[in-house]
């Protein structure tokens, strides 16, 4: 059974003018105020210290009580500094004033609301989040006339999940468009091979028939369709790769010029191209540390695109350029350009421009060198005329310095010769 203190005082005052009791009286009613002082003191203490917010406020949003945890949390130096400052807690407070709305109605439906997560604004006008645990107090009437409860700080905890909701995200992307790209793969794969098959039991079947010329045109066509399989496989597995985050292996230093030299050689055996390179370098005698294979992917695509979608016998432009810390390429062709409408998608796995579409291609090229360029840090810029051609300028960032081998990955680095240690002296 409760004891009700406030009833026992009251019991007492009208004992206490009784002789008998009188003494008695007395000393109980003074055990009885020294037990309700210190209960009161051990609640006060409890609020005074509580590690998260407590508070009572009106209807109508203004503070009737709050505790220090509660003004630390909102940014405020003191309980009276926050009851001062806050007179409307919808539109001082609440980033969504919607929010406040939702928890009064919740109060008047439920009583009791638990875990009400909104954002806050603070004293410095930062935004948190909040969760709140509250109970509705009505008036003899049955109106609710104020509310009361605590409030706890999630924000960490809030941004941790949003992160893993993003990750989740995320994998879920890479997921889908790994299965994309496996569909894709499989279909352009079976198309290659039917036309190998093909092809060869043709030879096989009437090659004897043939002139020399022809059997020639056969064999060129298995070779070119062997090719195609072949940079798909690579666009494949190298934006895979990159998709997935994955690091660099392969770290060994090379030549600039003569590896831009021979990715151009590269794309005249895979096409025949009759197109003329104008090669610009002003970076000279450089060397790189890196990992080659996705290098070579950016400028190999960006190469192979500027070919397809140009004239014959047109000229294509290769300026590479150093400066400090980085190194730019930029390849400029003459060929269809980019309609406007496409840019903004250019990126994309699988898109092709509206003006390309009768060109062959896999959509994978410049998502590989999107990638590629996102994964070494760098950035990509285009320009492009409708008729007038395309310009991609990539910058990519250099250290021109000796790191450990644990330091390279996934980056590009100038090696400098050992008596030409100097940015000056080594061109960055």
């Amino acid at each position: 059974m409760s004891w009700n203190v406030e009833h026992e005082v009251y019991r007492l005052n009208s004992l206490e003018n009784t002789p008998t009791f009188g003494s008695s009286v007395s000393t109980k009613r003074e055990i009885l105020r020294q037990t309700v002082l210190e209960t009161e003191t051990k609640y006060r203490s409890i609020f005074e210290n509580a590690p998260v917010g407590i508070f009572q406020a009106t209807n109508n949003g203004k503070y009737l009580i709050a505790n220090p945890a509660l003004a630390r949390i909102y940014g405020y130096e003191s309980p009276s500094e926050l009851m001062a400052s806050v007179t409307n807690i919808k539109e001082q407070l609440y980033v969504d004033p919607n929010r406040h709305i939702d928890l009064i109605n919740l109060l008047q439906e439920r009583n009791v609301v638990y875990r009400f997560e909104s954002q806050i604004y603070r004293k410095d006008g930062s935004a948190i989040w909040i969760s709140e645990n509250v109970r509705a107090i009505y008036d003899s009437n049955g109106q609710l006339l104020s509310y009361e409860g605590s409030v706890e700080e999630i924000t960490e905890r809030k941004y941790s999940e949003e992160m893993m909701q993003a990750k989740l995200a995320k994998e879920k992307e890479i997921n889908e468009m790994k299965s994309r790209f496996l569909s894709m793969v499989c279909h352009d794969l079976r198309t290659f091979l039917t036309i190998i098959i093909t092809t060869s039991d043709l030879l096989k079947l009437h090659g004897n028939k043939f002139t020399a010329k022809n059997r020639g045109q056969y064999f060129e066509k298995i070779t070119s369709t062997v090719k195609s399989m072949n940079e798909l496989l690579e666009g494949f597995l190298a934006i895979s790769k990159a998709e997935c985050g994955k690091k660099t292996t392969r770290i060994a230093p090379f030549e600039l010029q003569s590896f831009c030299k021979s990715i151009w050689q590269d794309v005249q055996t895979i096409t025949n191209t009759t197109h003329r390179l104008a090669f610009i370098n002003t970076c000279q005698n450089v060397t790189l540390v890196s990992d080659q294979t996705l290098l070579r992917q950016i400028l190999m695509n960006l190469l192979l695109n500027a070919v397809k979608y140009s004239p014959q016998d047109s000229t294509i432009y290769f300026d590479l350029s150093c400066q400090k810390n980085q190194i730019t390429f930029c390849i400029k062709d003459e060929g269809v350009g980019i309609p406007q409408e496409d840019r903004e998608h250019l990126f994309e796995v699988f898109h092709r421009a509206s003006n390309v579409l009768n060109f062959s291609g896999t959509g994978l090229g410049m998502a590989i060198v999107k990638r590629g360029v996102e994964l070494y840090g760098g950035k990509i810029l285009v320009e492009s005329e409708v008729g007038c051609g395309t310009t991609f300028t990539v910058i990519l960032p250099t250290i021109c310095t000796k790191l450990p081998m644990s330091e390279w990955d996934n980056k590009i680095f100038c090696v400098c010769e050992e008596s030409h240690h100097s940015h000056h002296n080594c061109n960055h």
